[in-house]
């Protein structure tokens, strides 16, 4: 095997893991916004159970109020109603008060559903903190994670890029322009065997010239097809 494909493989092989790092520095942020949207959906859901268990409070104590507000009145009626000396008038109170007792009665009624409908909540709305109180331990601890993650991977950026110069030392200035380029621009992968008379680049069928070329290994070659360095295995 040509010295220079020996130095490119080493040099592709430490490129490829640099490359794997920052591919998965740059799915993090992707990761936690994935973990923020699960929390924030079990944050929702929370927030739902609890709004109409507000919102039927808010209903019981207008109820309550209301309520009151009619025994006040039939109070008043009733008042009234010892102090008339007028039949017409008493009958008339008197209708008031039982005016007022019917929706008093509705009133309450409708408080004995919201009551139910409170307690009929509780399991869900238990069931629900329950699951955003294990979502949020879950979103933590991946958390936390990540940002252990985020520092062993920046320090494994640091250690591979401040030894890639040792590893392209030696190499032709053209060639190693040639490699950069196509490791660029063939998704990491620079340099590839020539197996059965096929490049594992692009698995097209390389020319029966460019085969002897490799094999004769006196010179850089490159795949007709895709333009990837071609090398013979070993």
């Amino acid at each position: 095997m040509l010295p220079e494909i020996e130095k490119l493989l080493v040099l592709q092989d430490r490129d490829q893991k640099l490359r794997a790092v920052l591919t998965e520095i740059a799915a993090l942020p992707g990761e936690k916004a994935a973990r923020d949207r699960e929390f924030k959906a079990a944050d929702d859901r929370l927030e739902a159970a609890r709004s109409r268990q507000r919102e039927i409070e808010v209903e019981r104590k207008k109820l309550e109020v209301e309520v009151k507000a009619k025994q006040d009145q039939i109070s008043r009626y009733k008042n009234q109603q010892l102090e008339t000396r007028k039949n017409e008038e008493f009958s008339a109170l008197r209708h008031e008060i039982e005016m007022a007792e019917k929706v008093i009665i509705e009133l309450e009624d409708r408080e004995l559903v919201l009551m139910e409908e409170a307690e009929s909540l509780k399991p869900s709305l238990q069931a629900a903190q329950e699951a955003h109180a294990a979502e949020k331990k879950k979103v933590e601890t991946h958390m936390a994670s990540l940002v252990t993650r985020k520092e062993n991977l920046d320090a494994r950026q640091k250690e591979l890029e401040a030894e890639r110069p040792s590893f392209i030392t030696g190499i032709d200035e053209d060639l190693l322009d040639r490699y950069n380029r196509l490791f660029k621009s063939k998704n990491g992968i620079a340099l590839v065997t020539v197996e059965h008379g096929v490049c594992a680049g692009c698995n097209m069928q390389v020319t029966h010239q460019a085969i002897l070329e490799v094999k004769a290994e006196k010179e850089i070659v490159g795949c007709p097809q895709c333009g990837r360095i071609l090398y013979e295995p070993q």
